[in-house]
């Protein structure tokens, strides 16, 4: 029988602040992360998707850049004001104002 006399729970100790500061840190990189900047195939996608749903109805999961944050919203669009380049979006409780710049990523949501 091998006796490490305390050692580990001796190290763990020491090194919990330690990580709890880098998951921190780290939790700030993530929020904090800027959006690439988009090819035409992905802006593509993302508008003939965009458009099959607003033909169908269907509810879509939008990821939004707004802010310098990352923000979900999830709906239905009701309109599409090319004018003022966004969608209004209605969402369970409101009605929601989408600028075409802010959205980074469009989800098809089933079920």
């Amino acid at each position: 029988m091998i006796k490490h006399r305390g050692l580990i729970k001796k190290w763990t100790g020491l090194m919990m602040p330690e990580h709890i500061q880098r998951l921190k840190e780290w939790e700030e990189t993530i929020e904090h992360e800027y959006p690439k900047e988009k090819t035409d195939w992905e802006l593509e996608e993302m508008q003939q998707t965009i458009m099959a749903a607003y033909h169908k109805k269907c509810p879509l999961e939008f990821r939004l850049w707004r802010n310098d944050r990352w923000i979900i919203e999830r709906g239905i669009i009701t309109a599409i004001k090319p004018s003022h380049k966004q969608f209004i979006v209605d969402a369970e409780l409101s009605v929601k104002h989408i600028h075409f710049h802010e959205i980074q990523q469009v989800t098809v949501i089933y079920g």
